[in-house]
C-alpha cells in the first residue's frame, strides 16, 4: 500500500513539473510573439520617419526596396513598395527574438508620400488606416 502511495505521489509531482515546464515554454513563446511584434512596429516607424527619396535616385511604380534593421530586439527586414505616384506599402518582417523557437511576426501599413526639401519625397501615414498582420 505503501509502494502505491509513493508511486501516486511521484505521478502527481511528475505531472506538476511537465505543467509547469509547458508553462515556462508558452510563456516565452508569448515573449517573443512580443517582441518580434514591437521590433516589426518600430522598423516601420524608422522607416517612415527616415524614408526619403530624391529625383536623382527614384522608385518606379512596383519597385521594392528591402533593408535590414538591428537593435530593435529581434533583427527585421523592412521591404518598401511603390504602388503608384502616391502610395508606398511597407512591409515589416521581424525575425525570431529567440534563435531556434520559430517566432516570427509580419505587419504591413500603407502610406502616402508628402513633399520634402529640394525635390524629395517622404513618407506620411494614412490616419485612417492602421497596420495590418501579414502571414
Amino acid at each position: 500500500m505503501v509502494l502505491l502511495a509513493m508511486l501516486v505521489v511521484a505521478a502527481l509531482i511528475a505531472g506538476a513539473f511537465n505543467a509547469a515546464t509547458e508553462e515556462a515554454r508558452m510563456g516565452v513563446a508569448a515573449a517573443g510573439r512580443q517582441t518580434a511584434l514591437l521590433s516589426a512596429e518600430s522598423a516601420i516607424e524608422v522607416t517612415i520617419g527616415t524614408f526619403s527619396t530624391t529625383a536623382n535616385d527614384p522608385m518606379t511604380v512596383g519597385e521594392t526596396r528591402d533593408r535590414s534593421l538591428e537593435g530593435l530586439g529581434a533583427p527585421v527586414v523592412v521591404h518598401v513598395t511603390r504602388l503608384d505616384s502616391a502610395l508606398y506599402w511597407i512591409v515589416a518582417d521581424a525575425g525570431d527574438p529567440f534563435p531556434g523557437s520559430g517566432i516570427a511576426r509580419r505587419i504591413g501599413v500603407v502610406v502616402r508620400t508628402k513633399g520634402g526639401s529640394a525635390d524629395s519625397i517622404t513618407l506620411d501615414r494614412i490616419r485612417a488606416h492602421g497596420w495590418s498582420e501579414l502571414f
